[in-house]
């Protein structure tokens, strides 16, 4: 099934970018504490990464790809909302 508002693009890639991309972030973030270079709050950074992960996903489904490439987008979205709610 398609998006409704971008024929190029469907919900299942959709969720699969959601999940993907949240479990690959909790499991960097989960390793890179296990390290000890950094000490996190789970419930607090499983909330920040699902917000993180939701509007990179918007972002990519956006019919915006004749602008701008989403593999642009994408990243500058994700590490402006990741600053802005991580605070670092």
């Amino acid at each position: 099934m398609k998006l409704p508002y971008n024929q190029h693009k469907s919900w299942a890639g959709s969720v699969s970018m959601f999940i993907c991309g949240f479990l690959i972030s909790i499991g960097m973030l989960y390793y890179y504490s296990a390290l000890g270079y950094f000490q996190l709050e789970w419930t607090w950074t499983f909330q920040r990464v699902a917000l993180v992960a939701l509007v990179a996903t918007v972002v990519e489904s956006l019919p915006i790809t004749e602008i701008v490439d989403d593999n642009i987008t994408v990243p500058l979205v994700s590490m402006v909302v990741s600053m802005l709610s991580f605070g670092y």
